[in-house]
């Protein structure tokens, strides 16, 4: 019985096929030997998984990783449309008005605080949108903007599921 190596063109990369000679000739072995995936295989992998992982904790990074090449998309297609978008960045400081004006106490000084600064970020989002739209998100000024916003939304998301937990956890 001798020993043949075939290399195969398909999903497995080596495919040992031993020959079996004269009249018993019994049932055919194939033997598949898989390769060790690549580092970046296994590297990407890895990243995969941890993005899984903690897919809700990186939400709002996810969020603005995905709008850039939207707002970009937008951009080239139809760039007065931050002719329409514009006006929208306008609603989170009516929000913040008619809710203070609306409540004779606004609550605490932490919760007032946490309006505003939540205000502030949608006016930067809504107002990079709109830039962007007519721009382009690829402009050096809004590519800053865009870090600091998500930089931003993401600090502030991590702080307000800790606190939520913690919360959660001492009640």
């Amino acid at each position: 019985m001798s020993r043949r190596t075939r290399t195969a063109k398909g999903a497995a990369p080596t495919v040992h096929i031993p020959r079996q000679r004269g009249r018993h000739q019994g049932p055919q072995v194939i033997v598949v030997v898989s390769e060790e995936p690549t580092l970046t295989a296994r590297a990407t992998a890895a990243t995969g998984r941890w993005v899984w992982k903690h897919r809700r904790t990186w939400a709002p990074t996810g969020l603005a990783l995905l709008l850039l090449p939207v707002t970009g998309i937008v951009h080239l297609i139809t760039p007065w449309a931050a002719l329409v978008a514009a006006p929208a960045a306008a609603v989170p400081l009516a929000v913040l008005g008619w809710k203070a004006n609306r409540t004779a106490e606004a609550g605490t000084p932490a919760e007032r605080a946490r309006r505003i600064a939540l205000a502030v970020l949608a006016l930067a989002s809504l107002t990079w949108f709109s830039m962007a739209l007519w721009f382009g998100p690829a402009e050096p000024v809004l590519m800053g903007l865009w870090s600091l916003i998500t930089l931003h939304a993401q600090v502030t998301w991590l702080f307000a599921r800790l606190r939520s937990t913690t919360t959660k956890g001492t009640r």
